[in-house]
């Protein structure tokens, strides 16, 4: 192979992985519909609490909005089926997915920062978000993966279609 096909290679490899890091979080799943999971409704004024809960992991949660101002805070447990069979989280992302009437993903952001390495642990979160216009509701995601003694695995619970 010449050295102008390796460079071209090299260069195009280069540009591929320089792009597969460009798409921006809000982008994320948009268009997407949250089907399987709970969609919490957004209620303007007074502190909104509860639980959002699947087979992987429960968050508690109180939010308030404020016009186009979200505040939202709580904590991530994983459930006890994760925590008996594996040890540490490897790598976990979290998601809010912000929701319009028909459970289309409009905005997507962090709502964890840092996880802890253990499964034991329990994840505090304290945002601010601004809403999108259209937004009638929103959704959690995550994924992530654990690892065990004598198994690895991957949890997940993202708007897929």
């Amino acid at each position: 192979m010449s050295i102008k096909v390796k460079l071209a290679c090299l260069f195009f490899t280069c540009l591929l992985t320089l792009a597969s890091g460009c798409v921006k979080t809000p982008m994320l799943y948009h268009g997407k519909t949250v089907s399987s999971a709970p969609i919490v409704t957004l209620q303007e004024g007074s502190p909104v609490t509860g639980e959002w809960k699947t087979s992987d992991l429960t968050i508690d949660y109180k939010y308030i909005q404020k016009g186009a101002g979200l505040e939202i805070s709580g904590q991530v447990a994983l459930s006890q089926t994760n925590q008996m069979l594996y040890d540490t989280i490897s790598q976990m992302d979290a998601y809010i997915f912000f929701l319009d009437k028909d459970s289309r993903v409009i905005e997507t952001d962090y709502f964890v920062d840092e996880w802890a390495t253990s499964t034991q642990g329990i994840q505090k979160f304290s945002k601010s978000y601004k809403v999108p216009t259209g937004t009638t509701g929103f959704s959690f995601g995550y994924s992530g993966d654990l690892q065990g003694t004598k198994s690895n695995g991957t949890i997940y619970e993202l708007p897929l279609k």
